[in-house]
């Protein structure tokens, strides 16, 4: 059609539009102006024409009376006449006025001096019969009425051939308009709703589990990258349909971690107890070193357990429950289930407060830290380099403000805004299926909180997560004063 992109016909029809419309309104307000000043014309035409045949009556009855009321009538009238002349024509701004009230004004002007010469020449104490001046008036009264009625009749005539032509107009507009519109949708309809139809097509196909790709015109501009967007989504569907027959076996050796470690708990336990009893038999002056020997074993198996242990309530299914929890505690727990995977060289710091209480699934809350922990270590790809878990509560004491930091490669700005999408991973194959960050995004959203991602290449990440500080109703905390002395948890 053009050589121009959706973008470009939009701005073209829009502009198209409201240069049509400025028009319109431009030529329509000029000719209500002009329909304005007609109007006015004619009515005034129409006031000049009632004062006209005032005039002439009241002259006929100063002919036959010879009443001083009558000529007086005819001189207020005539003066009535020439101040109305002059404001009609100050009034017209737009149009000129017609040659009819300047021969108005001057025929008004000769019958008031002719007048004037009747009265003071034809109505002595005895009338002649004959007088000049008589039929001067009458003959000058008769011209004044026809020019005020033919100025009605010229207004009423311009009044009639401005309607017609406005009509015309009218009807034109109308027509372009029309046109307009219709080139307008057709252009909406080739450009966007007939692509998008075939992009919904295609959707409906991809949620009955057929991926189809969409043939791209190369011609389309804006709505080409919206077809290619969604080829790629098709190509990225089935990767991640892929990836979650991946995190399905992941799910399964899970369950199988969580039995296997369920199992190792118990040679666990015997290996313990029989360490204790043997160090209980053993005299550590006679036999120091394998005293020492039996105390490290008691130490790495106690070890082992906690690991264990962590990994049975970690893996353990529970519905989400909120209750108030201490956020250390969280942070410590976290600690532990991590430290195995934290190489040397790269440091674990904290720094919670101890009276940051928080409303959680105490369990949830360990797997997005835990997941949050996790990345932060990754990050880091070589020694050395530090993660530190910081918390604070907010101006207003209303909420918590949780930061784990890294000193890792950071993330690019491209890739950012897409962190909590699910199956995105900036990781390879090995290291990261792309659900972790949104699993800590919906557990951080269930407890009525917020997190987001600040990082910059090369610079390392912050993730800050704000939850709410949980508080206390009055009457448990009138409880906990008076009968535990303090705040406590099972």
């Amino acid at each position: 059609m053009f050589s121009l992109n959706l973008r470009q016909k939009m701005t073209g029809c829009f502009c198209l539009h409201l240069f049509f419309y400025i028009a319109v309104g431009v030529i329509y307000l000029r000719d209500f102006e002009m329909f304005n000043d007609e109007v006015i014309l004619l009515m005034h035409a129409g006031s000049l024409s009632n004062i006209s045949l005032e005039i002439r009556r009241y002259e006929k009855n100063f002919i036959i009376r010879h009443a001083d009321e009558d000529f007086d009538k005819v001189l207020e009238y005539i003066n009535d006449a020439q101040e109305t002349v002059p404001q009609v024509i100050g009034e017209l701004k737009i149009m000129s006025h017609p040659t009819h009230l300047e021969n108005f004004l001057f025929k008004l002007a000769v019958y008031e001096v002719a007048f004037r010469d009747y009265k003071q020449h034809c109505i002595p104490e005895n009338e002649v019969a004959v007088c000049p001046s008589r039929e001067k008036v009458r003959r000058l009264g008769q011209d004044i009425v026809s020019i005020s009625h033919d100025l009605v009749l010229f207004e009423q005539d311009k009044m009639t051939k401005f309607i017609a032509v406005l009509k015309n107009q009218l009807v034109k507009t109308f027509l372009f308009l029309v046109l307009l519109s219709v080139f307008t949708i057709t252009l909406l309809y080739n450009s966007i709703i007939k692509p998008l139809k075939r992009v919904e097509s295609a959707a409906r196909d991809v949620a009955n589990g057929t991926f189809t790709r969409l043939l791209v015109d190369e011609q389309r501009g804006e709505v080409r990258s919206v077809l290619r967007a969604f080829n790629k989504m098709v190509t990225d569907l089935e990767e991640q349909q892929e990836q979650l027959f991946q995190v399905k076996k992941l799910s399964s050796i899970g369950t199988l971690a969580s039995g296997t470690a369920h199992q190792i708990n118990n040679p666990l336990n015997n290996i313990s107890t029989s360490c204790q009893l043997a160090l209980a038999e053993i005299d550590a002056e006679q036999n120091p070193l394998v005293a020492r020997m039996l105390e490290t074993i008691k130490q790495e198996t106690h070890r082992a357990g906690e690991i264990v242990r962590g990994l049975l309530e970690f893996s353990r299914a529970q519905t989400f429950s909120l209750q108030p929890y201490p956020l250390l505690k969280v942070v410590d727990r976290v600690q532990q289930l991590v430290a195995s995977e934290v190489p040397s060289g790269i440091i674990m710091d904290t720094d919670i407060p101890e009276d940051i209480i928080l409303f959680i699934d105490v369990q949830k809350m360990i797997e997005a830290l835990l997941n949050l922990t996790i990345n932060a270590i990754q990050a880091i790809p070589e020694p050395p380099g530090a993660v530190v878990i910081g918390a604070e509560m907010d101006a207003k004491k209303k909420n918590a403000i949780i930061i784990v930091a890294d000193t890792g490669t950071g993330i690019d700005k491209e890739s950012l805004p897409k962190i909590f999408d699910p199956f995105f991973t900036t990781k390879t194959a090995e290291n990261g299926t792309g659900l972790g960050l949104a699993v800590v995004y919906g557990i951080i959203k269930k407890q009525n909180g917020s997190i987001r991602v600040e990082s910059e290449k090369g610079k390392g990440t912050r993730v800050i997560i704000t939850l709410p500080l949980y508080s206390k109703p009055e009457e448990e905390d009138f409880l906990d004063k008076s009968e535990t002395g303090g705040y406590h948890n099972d």
